[in-house]
């Protein structure tokens, strides 16, 4: 029976350890190639290893104006996930903690447009956001991307506040808390797991989105990385300056990772268990 079961850990090692080379060796094989110089790259046979390790690549990517889409998309990425944040918050505690009549019709309509396929949605953005002046600034693109993430952000924070139990409110009530000092002094701390899982999810979602952002911002400078990445190429794809723009914009989500990565667990897991 131990013979058995230390086989069968073994077998499910080795499957994960295969499935990690096949999805890290893409990563690093575009690691590599962004420290070769062009004429490398193309070289048959192909050394794993640069033989001649340079920074041109970096250095020409950023004068590209990378940094330019790099800038508009740290903008849109942290405003959309604070104000989602807030308001996620804000709306699950209201659902967990609050109710009211309505509230299963309210949250049945917030699940309903988790279905609704975003294309429909691109033209009447579109056209608001012409009649107001918001198309080509990075709020016109922060605003939608809040709104996309927002219904299962809600979802989330509510089963975080579910989990708290009722006890811990009712002895802030007695301590003469009011709701909102209620919300941000005790349930939110208490909620950190949840907190960490919209953060997370919400700047995967709003980094690498880019439907909206092709729709919404038409001119260069107001181009996310998302977007901005195709103007980059000139008139043929220099697949070294790719390679290490490919690099650069995948630094923000992998230490986004680094740094939440033992709530992300503690997140999910809270959240199944109420809901």
């Amino acid at each position: 029976m131990v013979k058995a079961s230390l086989a069968s850990r073994l077998w499910m090692n080795a499957v994960l350890i295969i499935l990690a080379i096949l999805f890290l060796a893409p990563l690093i094989y575009i690691l590599l190639n962004s420290f070769k110089p062009a004429g490398e790259i193309f070289q048959v046979p192909q050394s794993i290893l640069p033989k001649e390790w340079t920074f041109e690549n970096y250095l020409a990517a950023t004068s590209k104006g990378f940094l330019d889409y790099f800038r508009n998309s740290v903008v849109i990425t942290v405003g959309g996930v604070l104000l989602t944040v807030l308001l996620s918050s804000l709306a699950g505690y209201g659902f967990a903690k609050l109710p009211f009549k309505g509230v299963n019709l309210v949250l049945l309509t917030i699940v309903a447009t988790l279905t609704i396929p975003l294309v429909i949605f691109l033209v009447p953005m579109f056209l608001m956001e012409n009649s107001v002046g918001l198309l080509n600034t990075n709020l016109g693109l922060l605003l939608p991307n809040v709104a996309v993430s927002l219904p299962f952000a809600i979802l989330i924070m509510r089963a975080s506040f579910l989990a708290i139990p009722k006890e811990v409110e009712e002895s802030a009530t007695m301590d003469g808390a009011g709701v909102i000092r209620r919300w941000w002094t005790v349930m939110l701390p208490m909620a950190r797991n949840g907190v960490v899982l919209v953060v997370i999810m919400s700047s995967y979602a709003i980094w690498g989105e880019y439907t909206m952002a092709k729709t919404l911002a038409m001119d260069p400078p107001a181009m996310p990385l998302s977007v901005g990445l195709t103007l980059l190429k000139g008139e043929v794809w220099q697949y070294g300056i790719l390679a290490a723009v490919i690099v650069l914009a995948m630094l923000p989500p992998i230490i986004i990772f680094i740094i939440f990565q033992k709530h992300i667990v503690a997140g999910v897991a809270q959240g199944a268990v109420k809901g």
